[in-house]
């Protein structure tokens, strides 16, 4: 079987030091990508049938950490404060998991609240 080589080395050479390795630089409109995916998968389990608006999320990005803001709808009637701790430990994994970056505060702000059951329409 044919052994690949990249760049002139073969699989058994070691990697170059990490400081000879480069930079990766993640920017904050995919820290807002993320964050926001991360919301809607948290709103969006809580109240299935309930149509709510796509959460909308900013990122600050600090030396080493990010700051997220997330703009979002919450079902009605429901416990606001409990949904709020749930989105919040949804982004904090997702994005820690992700890049790798700390997230050092989530502000969480409830644009509106949906009645449950409403938005989709029921074949009957």
């Amino acid at each position: 079987m044919a052994q690949s080589r990249v760049a002139g080395r073969t699989p058994q050479e070691p990697s170059a030091p990490p400081a000879y390795r480069g930079s990766l630089r993640i920017g904050e409109r995919v820290v807002e990508k993320i964050a926001a995916k991360a919301a809607r998968d948290a709103t969006g389990s809580a109240a299935p049938d309930t149509k709510l608006r796509d959460p909308k999320a900013g990122v600050k990005l600090h030396n080493d950490h990010a700051t997220v803001r997330l703009d979002l709808d919450v079902p009605y009637p429901g416990q606001v404060k409990a949904m709020a701790g749930v989105v919040r430990r949804r982004v904090r994994s997702d994005v820690e998991r992700l890049t790798g970056m700390p997230v050092v505060r989530i502000d969480v702000v409830v644009a509106r609240m949906t009645r449950i059951g409403k938005g989709r329409r029921r074949v009957q």
